[in-house]
């Protein structure tokens, strides 16, 4: 009975809020006795989400001790105009692996003293001994605790080829202390009930039929595999990230009123080189492409038995259109898991940027994301006058969330002095080209009909 399940989940968010030690046993409670399974997951996550965020509501701040205080303390460091002489002068010493010759303050795209120089013979092949000594030279002369970045100097203009020697600088910073906390876990459980319940509901919205919902009035998105694949994704990511000496950090789930979600964005961290980021950004969408693949031909050969109904022509994604209008849920879970990864792979995505930046530098990023940023709405318009109204719903609405949820410029690795594999290179390229024809908002299946 609906009022019985209500009250069961309702119990159970209850009992987190209030840290009970039985909130295990009534959130287990209320899992069974929920019926419908593929409400079970939504259910699941609003109520975690709804109890962890009441708790953090209600109880008051803990008073930090010991290195938590330390960390936070540091923290709250800013350095200003009258740290960069100070700076300089730390790094004016001949037995340094660097000696300055310049320094300035930073404002954007990240605050701090950036430092030009000459390294010393032989410094920058041992990289990590370098920088621990510019940090610990640096932090006693401004009394307190800074981060050193070895970043590569990026020319504009006419001078700038491909012959140009490469140059490096100093970047000193304050640290971020990067941890996991449970604000940001209660955030991501919060907007993955949100998009479990839009996809739970595509198909009975009215709203999201107006808006172009591709499921028919009646069908049911297959929640499992679409979890599943959200799950892939987020693992491979803390994996690499894990791995490469980068921090995961919960994503934020993004919503959609025509596909139900569209994946999750994860805030960006510092990675410790350019190969590590470009692996860490790849390694969810990557991940995601292959489990969509192997769903897709599990569907195609074996079938799962369910299918839902689709609206058609589908007017979101040109590969979507490709489908029967009576699918198999596995195919369509697949082609929604191509959908979400190719979308997190736009340049102006986070971790197409990050990728992008990896590759050609922080300038060209930033100049790529910002032409993207306004070309592929624009795109979508000209879609939308030749081909339906439709068409320019998802990248108008991938725009609003990339605005709102995703962060300005991603942060610079460690250092920069670390080239990019070739092999590396060529599968993010390969991807970012593979995204892009895959997400471009123009029915392109069309087009040898013409």
């Amino acid at each position: 009975e609906p009022p019985k399940v209500t009250k069961a989940w309702s119990a159970a968010a209850k009992r987190i809020a209030q840290s009970r030690r039985d909130a295990p046993a009534y959130v287990e409670a209320a899992w069974y006795g929920t019926e419908a399974w593929w409400l079970r997951p939504a259910a699941y996550a609003l109520a975690v989400s709804a109890g962890v965020t009441a708790r953090l509501w209600t109880e008051p701040p803990k008073a930090a001790s010991g290195s938590d205080a330390q960390a936070a303390e540091v923290s709250e460091e800013r350095l200003s105009i009258k740290h960069v002489a100070a700076a300089k002068g730390a790094l004016r010493r001949i037995e340094l692996p660097f000696f300055a010759t310049r320094a300035e303050l930073q404002v954007r795209p990240e605050s701090g003293i950036v430092m030009g120089g000459n390294f010393r013979a032989g410094a920058l092949e041992n990289l990590s001994n370098t920088i621990a000594v510019l940090e610990a030279t640096i932090s006693e002369e401004l009394g307190f605790l800074v981060a050193v970045k070895l970043l590569r100097v990026e020319v504009e203009g006419p001078v700038a080829s491909a012959s140009t020697e490469l140059s490096y600088e100093v970047f000193v910073m304050v640290p971020k202390v990067q941890t996991l906390d449970e604000t940001s876990i209660a955030i991501s459980l919060l907007s993955l009930a949100v998009c479990l319940a839009c996809a739970a509901f595509l198909g009975a919205s009215d709203m999201s039929q107006a808006a172009g919902a591709m499921l028919m009035p009646g069908s049911a998105l297959p929640l499992a595999p679409l979890g599943g694949l959200l799950a892939v994704g987020q693992l491979a990511r803390f994996l690499a990230a894990r791995n490469l000496g980068a921090i995961w950090k919960p994503p934020i789930f993004l919503p959609s009123p025509q596909c139900g979600v569209l994946g999750g964005l994860s805030p960006e961290t510092v990675a410790p080189s350019r190969t590590s980021a470009v692996a860490v950004a790849l390694s969810g969408p990557l991940a995601m492409f292959a489990a969509s693949s192997a769903l897709m031909a599990f569907g195609t050969m074996v079938g799962s038995g369910n299918f839902i109904d689709l609206h058609s022509p589908l007017s979101a994604a040109w590969p979507l259109a490709l489908l029967p209008t009576h699918c198999d849920a596995l195919v369509w879970a697949g082609a929604q898991g191509f959908l979400m990864a190719s979308m997190a792979l736009l340049p102006h995505s986070p971790d197409g940027r990050v990728a992008v930046q990896s590759l050609l530098g922080r300038g060209a990023a930033f100049k790529i994301a910002e032409v993207f940023s306004y070309a592929y709405p624009i795109l979508s318009l000209l879609s939308a006058y030749q081909n339906g109204a439709f068409w320019s719903f998802m990248p108008f609405w991938w725009a609003w969330l990339m605005i709102n949820f995703a962060s300005n410029e991603p942060p610079s690795p460690k250092e920069e002095v670390t080239e990019v594999p070739i092999g590396t290179s060529v599968v993010a390229y390969m991807s970012l080209i593979f995204a892009f024809l895959f997400a471009y908002p123009w029915p392109l299946h069309t087009l040898g009909s013409l």
